[in-house]
């Protein structure tokens, strides 16, 4: 089972494989910034993450891109967690 780790936060979470990040981060009762409720279009839920995930796809990237989101920032609502994972954001 990979853990989540949020640094900011000081927690550590238990998620399932293959589990979406945005979904296992608001059923732990942690807020996530969306005005797209995960659908991969307002770019709101970015986060910077530490470990490996499964690549942007093509709208993410030009979703990032075109709200000129940092190099190094992902959409939690569009990565999938099977490994460990240290995740950061601005809004906590």
């Amino acid at each position: 089972m990979p853990k989540v780790i949020l640094p900011q936060k000081n927690i550590i979470l238990n998620v399932e494989n293959n589990s979406n990040l945005m979904n296992s981060l608001l059923i732990a009762g942690l807020p996530v910034a969306s005005s797209c409720h995960g659908e991969g279009v307002c770019s709101m839920c970015r986060v910077k993450i530490h470990g490996q995930t499964n690549n942007p796809e093509n709208f993410e990237i030009e979703c990032l891109k075109r709200n000129k989101c940092e190099e190094d920032e992902r959409l939690s609502c569009q990565i999938r967690v099977n490994s460990d994972l240290i995740v950061m954001t601005k809004y906590w």
